[in-house]
């Protein structure tokens, strides 16, 4: 062989060695995205007295038993207020003895810059609020609960009381509010859907029942977008009406599995999801949802207590009941990245800006976890454990490419040097 010829075959062959083994250098073997990090917990007691006070207490508050259950969160449009809906009392130990019956409660915390909660107000109720949700202005606050009303609070600071919404006559489950602030919907036990408007005054008016469920109303959500009214229905139905009058019934979409228990469009309306009793999460066109495009199936069978996408729709929560939350991308083909430790039954939601993703569950904790990819100042051993994995499996991979690369180097130098001597 031309000896010419066979130093420039050897020379490419090795420049591309060279080229595989330079792609592997330290700069481009980090991880590309930080994974959520625990920054701290915090355990719900609505007997805890507000560290900065709203206002002076006209009467000695009432007591609450434990234990406390985180049953609803929801974040102010700043990201500067968290609101948490909490039930008291033990459901299968009641102590008649001390007369300590069931009861509720709204906290709500200041949330500083860097993730830290002060507990600023706190409402006392005598059943569980099982839901709560800030208007989009975040001039309101809204709650439903098992006392069969809807109520109505400042959404700042004294966080007054403003109206009591009493239509419905069972446990108020669920309540929602469309994008623009001006509907607001309501539903649970009776099997009904309630609207109301938003009037002059800045309160709401009652407008209209939407009676087609056959069971029990677990969630609602509104689109975006369109502002479409989803409801998860427990018979294993999710329904869909017109955001506009006359409210009509829009989609009837069936699951023949099992219960449907919650709902959540995307951020840009354009996918539907929801969540059933043995861990399917399905998704549907959000404009037009008339059959499932996708279903993530690798959940296991635990129920799925609550979903939840990030603001710019790249990641979608997943809370089960099991206490783990699973963290997907927020589009096809909604591969999985993480799983999250949580309280059994857990409910997630994201902070407006994208900053932290919030956990609370029955188990009385509520876990902050930063999740915009910056590394929060924390001592957790789980979170640095668990970063820590993450590091050394990617620079095993970066050993064992930068290995066999190396191994490709030497073979092909020793080649060029048996074909240099012929």
């Amino acid at each position: 062989m031309n000896i010419v010829k066979s130093l420039a075959i050897a020379s490419l062959i090795i420049s591309l060695a060279v080229s595989c083994l330079q792609a592997q250098t330290p700069s481009s073997i980090q991880p590309t995205e930080i994974p959520p990090q625990l920054f701290y917990e915090i355990e719900i007691d609505p007997n805890q007295l507000p560290e900065i006070p709203t206002s002076t207490p006209t009467a000695p508050a009432p007591t609450h038993c434990p234990p406390h259950r985180a049953l609803s969160i929801s974040w102010n449009k700043n990201s500067t207020l968290i609101a948490v809906g909490i039930g008291s009392g033990d459901i299968y130990n009641f102590d008649f003895a001390r007369k300590c019956p069931f009861s509720g409660a709204l906290q709500i915390f200041n949330v500083s810059a860097s993730g830290y909660l002060r507990l600023l107000h706190t409402h006392h109720a005598t059943k569980w609020i099982g839901s709560v949700t800030f208007s989009p202005d975040g001039t309101q606050l809204i709650t439903g609960g098992d006392d069969d009303t809807v109520n109505i609070f400042g959404g700042m600071s004294p966080f007054s009381h403003q109206q009591t919404l009493s239509e419905a006559p069972d446990r108020v489950r669920t309540v929602a509010i469309n994008p623009n602030g001006t509907l607001l919907a309501a539903g649970g036990y009776d099997k009904n859907i309630r609207l109301y408007l938003k009037n002059e005054t800045n309160l709401f008016t009652y407008v209209k029942t939407l009676p087609h469920a056959t069971s029990r109303v677990e969630d609602l959500d509104f689109n975006p977008i369109n502002g479409q009214l989803a409801a998860a229905e427990r018979y294993r139905k999710v329904r869909t009406y017109r955001g506009t009058s006359p409210y009509n019934l829009l989609e009837t979409l069936l699951d023949s599995c099992c219960q449907m228990l919650v709902v959540a469009f995307n951020p840009n309306g354009t996918l539907l999801t929801s969540g059933n009793m043995v861990g399917q999460v399905r998704f549907y066109n959000g404009m037009n949802p008339n059959n499932t495009l996708h279903t993530l199936s690798a959940l296991g069978r635990e129920r799925v207590s609550s979903l939840a996408y990030n603001p710019s729709g790249t990641r979608l929560s997943v809370g089960q009941a099991n206490g783990k939350v699973s963290v997907f991308e927020g589009i096809s083909p909604f591969s999985h990245l993480y799983t999250l430790p949580s309280d059994e039954l857990p409910t997630v939601v994201y902070s407006r800006d994208g900053k932290w993703l919030v956990t609370g569950g029955v188990d009385g904790k509520i876990m902050m976890y930063r999740v915009d990819g910056v590394r929060a100042p924390t001592t957790e051993a789980v979170t640095e454990s668990w970063i820590k994995v993450s590091i050394e499996n990617s620079t095993e991979v970066h050993n064992s490419s930068t290995f066999a690369a190396l191994s490709l180097v030497t073979l092909l130098t020793t080649v060029l040097q048996g074909m240099i001597l012929q």
